[in-house]
């Protein structure tokens, strides 16, 4: 029987072929969108699910008015002691330069003579792999990590240093160290879906034998990041409410400070470590994070991509059913129940949204790269895979399409339909007009959604940061001996045509800045944290930072044995002081160590050192040749030559590592990636979307011309004007917009403010995106009734009523 109705349906389809092709078309780009945004959030969702027993990994991090993800190096090591439920745990940290921003290292094979810049390196502490369970592939990968010179690679590393050799056994020099490391393990690479990576692994060991008293590794140094396995079954809510009160025999604190900080919300979290890439974006995340809110975003675009189609589906269906009244009449003349023609009625829309699946595979093979582009991955269909959800979109959207076409025009009575009489169904009509005010909706929530999305990327991009950005090209600083030659560097490159200024920083707007206590020495007991840069004294000139009051530093500060600070204007308002200029301000930079004590000689305007979303804190700077980067201002004019010259001086100065550079406003562009990938896919699905929604405005308007041509040729005979009878078929579809603008508005609004609550700094949603996103939606509208309307301006009444 499903094979009998299957080929009436292929039959319909051949006889309708217009009304076919853009049920398919509208189908199969819907399904296309769903297809491409399942591949995104199936890869977004499942991030750090590779590990055996992935649910019971956890971080621990650390709550307060500006959260972050690090804690004490020896917390790690003390749960295990303490806690029964934690299984295992490990203390890891990257290797910082000045600033805490990554350490680069000059890795070289000196046997083969091969050299390359690592960034990707970790130090940990010997139950790394009791937590982190990756396949040791070669060594001993416990035995490496209890060894003071011992390394472990990642099998991409050992193959570029090594090739197919066995790299066990091995040495490597890691900068200028004279002592060699022996490569003692090799682990599996971490998978692309890991919210933080590594190549190269080394033990606490090797950095605690040479500075065994270093307060980086004390309870006092909130600067490493411990995760924990916990046993199957244990509660992660109730170890992190033992946390505070534990913790008080290690961290040392008066009662009433402990009070306070747990009253304030401030304290340890357990976080699940499969939510830290969506649902965590705290200070000092080891690698930058995705965002949950985006994926729910491109989800519901898709979403919406797809129903628009299914209204198509619907409303073409129905408004099919006057024609296909005599074939409904005959079938259940001849003893068809409702039920088998219910069933026919699916099947019809099944094998359509079927149709739609197999052509929707050809559009995202022919848009994955293209996406891929976009979205900086390297997504693919996997077919075999992708089956099940291939056959179950097109059911569900064949049976969701269909269901009620189905049921209503299998209730159509035959003795109406015989007799002549059916002329199609008041509520149907009522039910198109409704799903048609849904698309339009729809439609105009995804226009408003695209403009406020694109002008708040505008925003970001034209808004005055309190700093030039452009022209500004940024050399990163490896080699630690080039920081005592410095000013000879900066010197040759101001000799250089096109070079109008030259400066050093230890960080950049744009990057992650440490963080510490300062206060005034007059008032001690209010403190605040400020984010601290060591900089050069030509920095503000460099950047154009405005100065407020006092003066930046100068030239002949660098041999005074008076210390200076420079703070901006939040820093200076948080202190409380009336007059900031010649305080004297008490900086906590090293736990183990007295406050560094110096007077402040000047503030600077605020100016955005960090994205966006955050809102400007207090910032200290401080002279002092802890360089990371080199800050070059220059005319871009003939940059390629004077990039050559530029790395030419810089070699003179460090050939041990490679010469790398970028530019600030790209550095800072990159803050907003994520936004603009995902305002380029929202604005494609939403495009497509409107034209899926226009190909049923342009299905439904031929079914209403073609339903109402002898009523137009009749009004025409009578002395009806083109222009009247243009307005009178527009009226109708232009009072349904009107009304979705209405629906759509206030839920575009909704859902746009809520999206723009992820940014400090943010534009108004203005009336006037909502009356002309309701303007183009009109235009859209009209002109795909444009046809129409020009043909019902022609129409010749004696052809149409000649039978009449």
């Amino acid at each position: 029987m499903l094979s009998n109705y299957f080929k009436i349906g292929f039959r319909n389809i051949i006889k309708n072929p217009l009304q076919s092709a853009i049920n398919v078309l509208g189908l199969a780009l819907g399904i296309a969108c769903v297809f491409l945004i399942s591949v995104y959030t199936e890869h977004e969702l499942t991030y750090d699910q590779y590990y055996p027993d992935y649910q019971n990994l956890y971080r621990i991090t650390w709550n307060s008015d500006n959260p972050q993800t690090r804690t004490p190096h020896p917390m790690a090591q003390a749960m295990v002691s303490d806690f029964p439920e934690v299984e295992s745990a490990v203390s890891l940290s990257p290797y910082w330069a000045a600033g805490l921003t990554r350490r680069i290292f000059s890795v070289r094979n000196l046997e083969k003579n091969i050299r390359f810049d690592e960034r990707n390196a970790l130090m940990v502490d010997t139950t790394f792999f009791d937590v982190f369970q990756l396949p040791i592939v070669r060594g001993d990968g416990k035995k490496a990590l209890k060894s003071v010179n011992g390394i472990l690679l990642s099998e991409r590393i050992a193959k570029k240093y090594f090739g197919d050799e066995d790299p066990i056994g091995k040495h490597l020099a890691i900068n200028a160290d004279t002592v060699l490391a022996e490569v003692m393990a090799v682990f599996k690479d971490v998978p692309e879906k890991s919210h933080f990576h590594f190549d190269i692994l080394g033990s606490y060991f090797r950095e605690k034998s040479r500075d065994p008293g270093n307060a980086y590794y004390s309870w006092a140094d909130f600067g490493h990041f411990n995760y924990l396995r916990l046993k199957p079954g244990a509660d992660p809510k109730a170890l992190e409410k033992k946390l505070m009160p534990w913790v008080r025999k290690y961290l040392t604190a008066t009662d009433e400070e402990y009070r306070e900080a747990i009253a304030n919300g401030e304290g340890f979290r357990v976080q699940r470590v499969t939510d830290i890439h969506l649902k965590s974006n705290l200070r000092w995340e080891l690698e930058s994070n995705g965002n949950v809110g985006y994926v729910y975003i491109m989800a519901a675009a898709a979403l919406l991509t797809l129903l628009i189609a299914c209204i198509n589906f619907m409303n073409l269906m129905t408004a099919k059913s006057a024609e296909r009244a005599k074939e409904i009449g005959v079938r259940k003349t001849l003893g068809a129940f409702r039920r088998q023609l219910s069933l026919q009625f699916l099947s019809e829309a099944v094998l359509v949204a079927m149709l739609a699946v197999g052509l929707a595979v050809l559009f995202v093979e022919a848009s994955l790269p293209i996406y891929n582009s976009i979205t900086g991955q390297s997504y693919e269909l996997r077919y075999l895979q992708s089956l099940p959800l291939l056959i179950g979109v097109g059911l569900l959207t064949g049976i969701f399409a269909g269901a009620y076409p189905s049921l209503v025009l299998s209730a159509i009575r035959p003795h109406s339909i015989l007799k002549g009489k059916y002329i199609g169904s008041s509520q149907g009509t009522t039910l198109r007009n409704v799903l048609l005010v849904v698309q339009f909706s729809i439609s105009m929530i995804l226009i408003t959604g695209m403009a406020v999305i694109f002008d708040q990327l505008n925003y970001i991009r034209d808004k005055n940061l309190g700093f030039k950005k452009e022209e500004v090209l940024v050399v990163a600083v490896k080699d630690r001996s080039v920081r005592s030659r410095m000013e000879d560097l900066k010197t040759e490159l101001l000799r250089m045509d096109g070079v109008r200024s030259v400066s050093a920083s230890s960080n950049l707007p744009g990057s992650q800045f440490n963080q510490n206590t300062i206060s005034l020495v007059e008032n001690p007991e209010n403190d605040i944290d400020v984010s601290e840069v060591f900089v050069d004294y030509s920095f503000a000139s460099t950047l154009d930072i405005e100065l407020v009051d006092g003066r930046f530093f100068a030239v002949e500060d660098r041999n005074s044995s008076n210390v200076g600070f420079v703070i901006n204007e939040t820093a200076a308002r948080q202190l409380n002081s009336g007059t900031i200029l010649g305080k004297e301000i008490q900086w906590f930079l090293y736990e183990d160590r007295e406050p560094l004590k110096g007077r402040v000689i000047g503030v600077v305007k605020d100016f955005h050192f960090q994205s966006l979303h955050e809102p400007v804190r207090p910032l200290l700077l401080a002279l002092s040749p802890s360089y990371n980067h080199l800050v070059i201002k220059m005319d871009p004019s003939n940059f390629d030559a004077k990039l050559t010259q530029i790395k030419g001086i810089y070699g003179k100065f460090d050939n041990s590592f490679e010469f790398e550079f970028s530019f600030l406003d790209d550095q800072l562009n990159y803050q907003y990636a994520a936004e603009e990938r995902t305002g380029i896919i929202f604005a494609t699905f939403a495009s497509l979307a409107i034209v899926i929604a226009c190909f049923g405005l342009f299905a439904m308007a031929m079914l209403v011309f073609n339903q109402r041509v002898k009523e137009i040729s009749i009004r025409k005979v009578l002395g009806a004007s083109a222009s009247g009878l243009i307005f009178l078929l527009l009226n109708n579809f232009t009072k349904l917009i009107l009304i979705a603008i209405q629906i759509a508005t206030p839920v575009a609004w909704w859902m746009m403010d809520q999206w723009l609550d992820n940014f400090t700094y943010k534009v108004g949603i203005h009336p006037v995106i909502f009356v002309g996103s309701g303007i183009i939606l009109l235009i859209i509208s009209w002109v795909t009734l444009s046809y129409f309307t020009l043909k019902t301006a022609r129409i010749n009444p004696a052809q149409t009523l000649k039978t009449e």
